[in-house]
C-alpha cells in the first residue's frame, strides 16, 4: 500500500500550440508505490513529458485518438490508447517490473552502440552549423515557475494557511513561491544576455512581505561598488534567460545556479570522451521521416554531465527533442533535476527551442520540496537590435507596468490552462497582497514585529517599527553587548540604529553607539549617519563623530582582533560621500580629521595573562591628523538591473580596477602629518570551463612622499592565523609577524579550484566528492629586503545546510621567504557560497 497519497503540481508540456484538454495522473508500481521521474510519450514522435519525484504527470493533448508509451527504469513499458475529448482525462498507470535476465546478448549491446555512435558523429559533425545559425535571437518568452513543499497535518490548521490539502488527510502541500513572467528575451554569441520583462506576476514577493524581510544595502567586500539586494531564492532556478538559454548546441552549458563546474554538452566536440551513446530503436513519425532514439550514458559517474534521451531525425540530422536528467552529485542545491526541451525547425540548419521543462527535487530536512519551471519561445528572429551602446549592460529591463498585470490579463495570455491547486494558490495569494497593503495588517505586523520577546532580547536584539511612517529603529542584543575581551578588559557596548525610508527610495540612517569598560571606568563612543539620496546612482553622505578605541588596521587575524596593541585612541570626525559617476565607475571620498593617543595607561585584568597573546600596546607621542582619502574604482563593461527604483549591480567579466590615493594635510586644525600614499589594485576571476575557476589579484603602493608620517599611517600587512585557512585572495598563509612598510610594497595572490576535475574520474576516490584546489601567494618589500613566496594545495568538500551552501578543506602550505626556508604548515578552511550573486567568498 501506498504511504502518502496526495494530488501535487503536476507537469504541463508546452509547445508552440494551446490545448484545453490533457490526460493527467500517476505513475504507481505493482504494490501501488508511486514511480519518480517516468517518461510518457505519444507514439512514433518525439512528443512527451515526465513525471515528477513523486509519479505525478499532466500532458495536454489535441482531441482524438492518441496512443501513450509509458516507460521507467526498472519496469516494463506499458502502452495506453486514450481518446481525448474537450476536457481532463484522469488515469492511474501502473507498471510491472522487469524480470532480470542474466544472458543479455552482447552482440546486440555493441551493434546498438555503434549505430549509435555513427548517428552521434553525424550530429557533432553539424553541431556547429546549428550553432551558428541560432548564435544571436531575439525571442517572446513566457516562464511559469513554481516551489511546493510537503508538510504534515496539524491537527489544526489557521484559516489563513497557504497549506493546500490532498486526498490523503495525514499530509497536505505547502506552496512556497509561483512565479511566471512575459519577456523579450535576447542571446548573442557569447555570453551576451537580456531579458526586456512587460508582465511579472511574483508571489515570492508576497511571501518576502509575510516574513517581514526588506531590502538591504550589500557591499562585495573591499570594493565600492554597492547595491540593493532583490529578495532571492536559490531554489527557483528560472529568472530570466541566461538561466533558461540552455544551449546543447554549446559545447560546455555554464549554470551557476545548478552546478558549480559547467555542464558538458551530449552533443559536444569531445562528447565521445565523456558519453556512451546507444541507438534505440528507429520510427516514422507523421511527417513521414525516420527519428532516432537515442539513449546517451555518462562515462563518469561524478562528472557534470547528462543522462537520458535525444531523438535525432535521420539523414538531416536535426535535433528535435531532449530528455535529459544531471548527475546529481554536482547539483548545487537540487537533489535532482529532469530537463526536456522541445526544438523546432524555422529554415535550413536553423533549429530553435519552443518548449522547456526544468522538474527537479530538493531534500530539506526530512521533506522534499518539488520544483518546476514550464518555458514557451515564441516569435523568433535572429537579429538583434543591439545598438545602443548599453543593450546588453542592462541586463534586465522592467516596463513601467510590469507588476501591474491583474488576473484577466494571465488568464487570456496564459498559453495553457492552471490546475486547481495553483489556481487556489493565486487566488489566496491575491487576496493576501490586497490585505498586506490594508492598514489592518500593517498595523497587526507593526504591533507583532514591535513584541519584545526574551530570545530577541537575549540574542537578536529589539526594535520598533512604523509601516505608515516607514521608519524602524534598533537595539542589539544582551550578548552582543557584551564584549569580554574589550580594550582594558571586560566593556558592555550598547549600539542602536534608526532608519528612515522615502517613497522615492531615498533613505537616511542613524547610528548611535557607546561603550563602557569597568576596569578603567571609560565612556566611549560615537555618532555615525548616511544619507542616500539618490539610489540609482548609489550617491550617499556619511558622517561619524566620537571618542573610540580604534584599530590600527582593521585587516587583522584572530589574534590581532584582541590584542591591545592593534588599537589606539581616536577622538575623530569623519565626512565621506560615494556615487557612481558613469556606469561601472564608482568614486569614493572621505575626510578624516583625529586626535591619536597610546593607550599604554591602561590598565588590564591579571586573568587575562592566561591566554599569553594579547601584546602590550606601544606608547607614542599623541598627534592630529588630517586625512584625505579618494577612491576611484572601474567595472568594465559592467552588467545591472534596474528594479522598482534601485539598481543591482551583477558584475563585469573583465578585472576590477581600482585606485586609491591618500594626503595627510599638516597645519590645518593643529593637524601635524604630512605625506602622499598611492595603491593600485586589480582583481579578477576567470572561467575555466570543466578545469574549473581562477581568481587573482595584484596589489602595489608606495608613498610618494613622507615629510611626516607616522607608524600608524604605515602600510601593514596581515599576519596569519595558526590554523586557519584565510581568504587567500586578500592575505597569505604563513606570515608569521605583522608587518608594515612606510615606502613601497607588492603583493599579488592567486587561487585556483579545479573542482573535481582530477578527482572525480578515480574509481572510488570519486565517491567522496572532494575537490582539488591550489594556489600561491607573493609578497616584496623592497626597504626591509624581505620577499616571501608561498604556495598552497589543499581537497574540498562542499556541504549543503538547507539554503546555505558552504566548503570545509583542509590546506598544505608551504613558504620561503628572506629570513627562513621553507616549511609546510596544514590549516582548515571555510569557503562560503552568496546564492545572490551565484559565486564563492574565493
Amino acid at each position: 500500500m501506498m504511504r502518502f497519497l496526495f494530488l501535487g503540481l503536476s507537469l504541463f508540456f508546452l509547445s508552440f500550440h494551446s490545448f484545453s484538454q490533457a490526460v493527467k495522473g500517476t505513475v504507481v508500481d505493482e504494490n501501488g508505490v508511486e514511480i519518480p521521474f517516468a517518461k510518457i510519450r505519444v507514439i512514433q514522435t518525439a512528443y512527451g513529458t515526465v513525471a515528477n519525484g513523486k509519479g505525478a504527470f499532466q500532458l495536454e493533448l489535441k482531441p482524438g485518438k492518441h496512443i501513450l508509451s509509458i516507460t521507467a527504469v526498472g519496469f516494463q513499458e506499458l502502452i495506453d490508447t486514450v481518446w481525448m475529448e474537450n476536457t481532463v482525462l484522469e488515469k492511474k498507470i501502473t507498471l510491472s517490473a522487469i524480470l532480470q535476465e542474466m544472458n543479455e546478448v552482447v552482440v546486440v549491446v555493441q551493434s546498438k552502440r555503434e549505430r549509435g555512435k555513427e548517428v552521434m558523429k553525424q550530429v557533432i559533425d553539424k553541431r556547429p552549423v546549428f550553432q551558428k545559425n541560432v548564435s544571436e535571437y531575439q525571442c517572446d518568452t513566457y516562464c511559469f515557475a513554481t516551489l511546493e513543499k510537503e508538510k504534515e497535518r496539524k491537527d489544526t490548521i489557521p484559516t489563513d494557511s497557504l497549506l493546500l490539502a490532498v486526498e490523503n488527510p495525514s499530509i497536505t502541500r505547502e506552496k512556497l513561491n509561483l512565479v511566471e513572467w512575459r519577456a523579450i528575451t535576447s542571446y548573442k554569441n557569447p555570453n551576451k544576455f537580456k531579458d526586456e520583462f512587460y508582465a511579472f506576476n511574483d508571489f515570492s514577493d508576497a511571501a518576502q512581505s509575510i516574513s517581514g524581510s526588506v531590502s538591504i544595502e550589500i557591499s562585495s567586500g573591499e570594493n565600492i561598488a554597492n547595491s540593493a539586494q532583490l529578495p532571492n531564492n536559490p531554489y527557483l532556478i528560472a529568472t530570466g534567460i541566461k538561466d533558461i538559454h540552455f544551449s546543447l548546441f554549446d559545447n560546455t552549458i555554464d549554470a551557476p545556479k545548478l552546478t558549480q563546474n559547467p555542464l558538458i554538452s551530449p552533443l559536444a566536440f569531445n562528447a565521445f570522451i565523456y558519453y556512451s551513446f546507444f541507438l534505440e530503436r528507429t520510427f516514422m513519425d507523421s511527417l513521414g521521416t525516420f527519428i532516432n532514439e537515442i539513449t546517451v550514458k555518462p562515462r563518469f559517474a561524478y562528472e557534470a554531465l547528462f543522462e537520458g534521451t535525444l531523438f535525432i531525425r535521420d539523414s538531416t540530422w536535426e535535433l528535435i527533442s531532449a530528455d535529459l536528467t544531471v548527475n546529481p552529485g554536482v547539483l548545487l542545491f537540487l537533489k535532482d533535476l529532469h530537463i526536456i526541451i522541445d526544438y523546432k525547425s524555422t529554415g535550413i540548419d536553423q533549429l530553435v527551442p519552443i518548449r522547456k521543462e526544468f522538474n527537479y527535487t530538493i531534500r530539506e530536512g526530512r521533506k522534499n520540496i518539488y520544483g518546476l519551471a514550464r518555458i514557451q519561445h515564441s516569435d523568433y528572429s535572429f537579429v538583434v537590435n543591439d545598438q545602443p551602446k548599453k543593450f546588453w549592460l542592462e541586463t534586465t529591463v522592467y516596463t513601467d507596468d510590469a507588476f501591474d498585470k491583474d488576473s484577466s490579463y494571465w488568464n487570456e495570455k496564459r498559453p495553457f490552462t492552471l490546475q486547481e491547486i495553483e489556481k487556489k494558490f493565486i487566488h489566496e495569494q491575491d487576496s493576501i497582497i490586497t490585505y498586506h497593503e490594508s492598514d489592518e495588517y500593517l498595523r497587526k505586523s507593526d504591533s507583532t514585529r514591535n513584541k519584545i520577546r526574551f530570545l530577541d532580547l537575549v540574542f537578536n536584539g529589539f526594535g520598533h517599527v512604523n509601516s505608515f511612517k516607514k521608519y524602524e529603529f534598533y537595539v542589539n542584543g544582551l550578548v552582543s553587548q557584551v564584549i569580554p575581551f574589550g580594550v582594558g578588559g571586560y566593556r558592555h557596548r550598547l549600539q542602536v540604529s534608526y532608519k528612515k525610508e522615502f517613497k522615492n527610495g531615498k533613505y537616511f540612517t542613524v547610528n548611535p553607539d557607546i561603550d563602557y569598560g569597568f576596569l578603567n571606568k571609560d565612556l566611549k563612543g560615537s555618532f555615525g549617519g548616511s544619507f542616500m539620496y539618490n539610489p540609482m546612482n548609489f550617491s550617499k553622505f556619511n558622517l561619524e563623530i566620537g571618542d573610540v578605541y580604534d584599530f590600527i588596521t582593521s585587516n587583522q587575524n584572530i589574534q590581532g582582533t584582541f590584542a591591545p596593541a592593534n588599537r589606539v585612541r581616536n577622538k575623530k570626525l569623519d565626512v565621506g560621500y560615494s556615487r557612481e559617476l558613469l556606469n561601472g565607475l564608482y568614486l569614493r571620498s572621505n575626510v578624516l580629521y583625529s586626535d591619536r593617543q597610546s593607550i599604554d595607561s591602561l590598565k588590564y585584568p591579571d586573568w587575562l595573562n592566561v591566554f599569553g597573546m594579547f601584546q602590550t600596546p606601544q606608547p607614542f607621542d599623541a598627534y592630529r591628523i588630517l586625512l584625505a582619502t579618494v577612491d576611484f574604482e572601474y567595472h568594465f563593461r559592467q552588467k545591472y538591473i534596474i528594479r522598482k527604483n534601485r539598481k543591482v549591480v551583477l558584475g563585469s567579466p573583465w578585472p576590477i580596477l581600482n585606485v586609491q590615493y591618500k594626503k595627510g594635510i599638516p597645519n590645518v586644525f593643529g593637524a601635524q602629518s604630512n605625506f602622499d600614499y598611492l595603491e593600485l589594485r586589480i582583481r579578477d576571476e576567470i572561467k575555466l570551463n570543466s578545469f574549473g575557476k581562477a581568481e587573482w589579484k595584484f596589489v602595489a603602493g608606495s608613498f610618494l612622499r613622507k615629510n611626516d608620517l607616522r607608524v600608524i599611517e604605515n602600510r601593514f600587512f596581515r599576519p596569519s592565523d595558526r590554523y586557519f585557512f584565510s581568504n587567500p585572495v586578500n592575505t597569505l598563509q604563513l606570515l608569521d609577524t605583522a608587518l608594515n612598510t612606510n615606502n613601497s610594497f607588492i603583493q599579488l595572490n592567486f587561487i585556483h579550484h579545479f573542482n573535481g576535475f582530477f578527482l572525480n574520474k578515480v574509481w572510488l576516490l570519486n565517491r567522496l566528492k572532494l575537490e582539488e584546489t591550489i594556489g600561491g601567494s607573493f609578497l616584496a618589500i623592497p626597504d626591509a629586503n624581505f620577499a616571501q613566496i608561498e604556495f598552497y594545495a589543499g581537497l574540498e568538500r562542499r556541504i549543503r545546510i538547507r539554503k546555505s551552501l558552504f566548503k570545509m578543506g583542509i590546506y598544505a602550505v608551504t613558504q620561503e621567504n628572506s629570513f627562513s626556508k621553507a616549511s609546510v604548515n596544514f590549516k582548515v578552511g571555510f569557503n562560503f557560497y552568496d546564492a545572490f550573486r551565484d559565486r564563492w567568498d574565493y
